[in-house]
């Protein structure tokens, strides 16, 4: 009971001091390509990335949507979501009950999973779970606002609701990984649009009656054609 406490607190206290948007816009990718690009500028990207890193809580949702959909411009960005470690993590998880040895491991798991996508809400929820477990507050907070800067980047962009209003995603596995975030779960289907620059959806039955979910992925098609072709 403490543990779950704790965990409430450091969350409560992170939504009441974050910033918010008052309306969503999708992301302009020229724009954002200059600004990271420039040395003087605030969205200079090496500087965003040490920050996120650090588990920054200054970040504005403007830095963060920078930081975000700036590593499509990475040599590190690679769309494909097929990693081993991704099957690894969820045998882990699965356990019916976890030790130490099983949190050092998914410690372990998530650390390569990072380093692959540091934008993993995957990782980034195990993590939270290990350290809530630990009751290690400091690194808790540090994974809570990484979290919370990738989810308010895609939410920022659109509500989802139709193909004018689109979620902008840089990973196929971000638009699933988002949707317990918004309080959906996964309805089945996954219909891809527009040649495969956009897609939804389908969500389980819900109280608020939404049926599907519709994301951009035009950025993950532009960065495959950049290089003639690859997997999503």
């Amino acid at each position: 009971m403490k543990k779950i406490a704790l965990t409430l607190l450091i969350l409560c206290g992170i939504v009441s001091t974050y910033a918010q948007e008052d309306f969503f816009t999708p992301p302009d990718f020229r724009q954002i390509e200059r600004n990271i690009q420039n040395p003087a500028s605030s969205f200079y990207y090496p500087r965003l990335m040490e920050r996120y890193l650090a588990g920054d809580s200054t970040f504005t949702v403007d830095e963060g949507r920078h930081l975000y959909f700036g590593y499509v411009f990475q040599p590190a960005y690679v769309p494909a979501d097929d990693s081993r470690y991704n099957q690894r993590l969820a045998s882990v998880l699965s356990r019916t009950s976890l030790t130490e040895t099983d949190f050092t491991e998914v410690l372990e798991i998530t650390q390569v999973l990072l380093q692959e996508d540091p934008f993993n809400l995957r990782a980034l929820n195990a993590i939270l779970l290990v350290h809530a477990q630990r009751n290690n507050v400091a690194e808790y907070k540090k994974a809570a606002w990484k979290r919370r800067i990738v989810q308010d980047a895609i939410v920022s962009t659109g509500d989802g609701m139709s193909e004018t209003t689109p979620f902008f995603v840089i990973r196929i596995a971000h638009e699933y990984d988002i949707l317990p975030f918004l309080g959906f779960r996964f309805g089945g289907e996954d219909r891809r649009l527009r040649g495969g620059r956009m897609n939804f959806l389908s969500l389980a039955e819900n109280r608020f009656g939404v049926e599907r979910l519709y994301f951009d992925t035009s950025a993950i098609i532009d960065h495959l054609n950049r290089r003639g072709g690859g997997r999503m």
